[in-house]
């Protein structure tokens, strides 16, 4: 059987600003497309990226020429600055459901928004003129300090969930990144073993959350672990342990026992 084939379309859209890290979606995504195609390469696809900044008139017939049973747009989405929503991919009708599914599930679950949905579009272009089944990812949302952070720090996560979400639609085994040598992707890796320090030296201190949409509580330090909860903006809490995590430079396990917190939006007060 021949290998599936998937074309990769990375948004072009460079004026679409992150709220945080100087960046843009075009360059955001262009990153993303090229760690999805390694991941895919790696699980048997034949995959084609997008040059960037081209247009869709151009990307189209070029997936329709490369003969592209999956004709897959990426991108990050945004709406007030306040909401961090998650995962939507979009697909043109229940033909491509299951598909978009398929990645929704995937990457739904390791991005921070809780709200991930597929809808149906009729409207846009990449959906209608391509002869492949599209699946259109918009991988969560820029336009918040907690949504672009993920993003940013989390380009292979999210290529591996994306991959993830392929094999299991085509029914392709799904291989681990460091089975060929790569680093092994966020929401796969196994929790550290690691234990948070209970050391007498460690003295518990008060934090204010910093961030505007402020942040997510999680179960683990990390933003492989589920989220369990959220803190808003002002807000004081005592810190009782300390520990290194994907997603974030420092977590902070809550006093309160609700959780982990990443450490990078808050303000540090004083001993508790």
């Amino acid at each position: 059987m021949s290998a599936k084939r998937i074309y990769l379309s990375p948004s072009n859209q460079n004026r679409n600003t992150y709220a945080t890290g100087g960046t843009n979606e075009m360059a955001q995504c262009d990153k993303i497309a090229a760690a999805t195609a390694k991941a895919l390469k790696r699980c048997g696809f034949e995959v084609m990226v997008a040059k960037s900044g081209t247009l869709m008139q151009t990307r189209c017939p070029e997936s329709d020429k490369f003969g592209a049973d999956i004709h897959m747009p990426i991108h990050t989405n945004a709406f007030n600055g306040k909401y961090t929503g998650g995962t939507r991919v979009f697909c043109l009708n229940s033909n491509g459901r299951k598909a978009a599914e398929s990645v929704k599930n995937a990457l739904g679950a390791i991005s921070p928004g809780k709200d991930d949905s597929v809808s149906y579009k009729t409207d846009l272009y990449e959906i209608n003129v391509p002869r492949a089944l599209t699946v259109y990812v918009e991988c969560e949302f820029h336009d918040t300090v907690t949504g672009s952070n993920w993003i940013r720090n989390n380009t292979n996560a999210i290529a591996e969930a994306i991959c993830k979400g392929m094999c299991n639609y085509f029914g392709y085994k799904y291989k681990l990144a460091s089975s060929s040598g790569t680093t092994k992707p966020a929401q796969t890796a196994k929790p550290t073993t690691s234990k948070p320090s209970t050391s007498k030296a460690f003295k518990p201190y008060i934090v204010r959350i910093t961030a505007n949409d402020g942040v997510n509580i999680r179960k683990g330090a990390g933003t492989n672990y589920p989220v369990c909860g959220s803190i808003a903006k002002g807000g004081a809490y005592t810190i009782v342990a300390e520990k290194t995590g994907t997603g974030a430079k420092l977590w902070g396990k809550l006093k309160s026992g609700a959780g982990w917190i990443a450490l990078d939006y808050t303000a540090k007060l004083n001993k508790a």
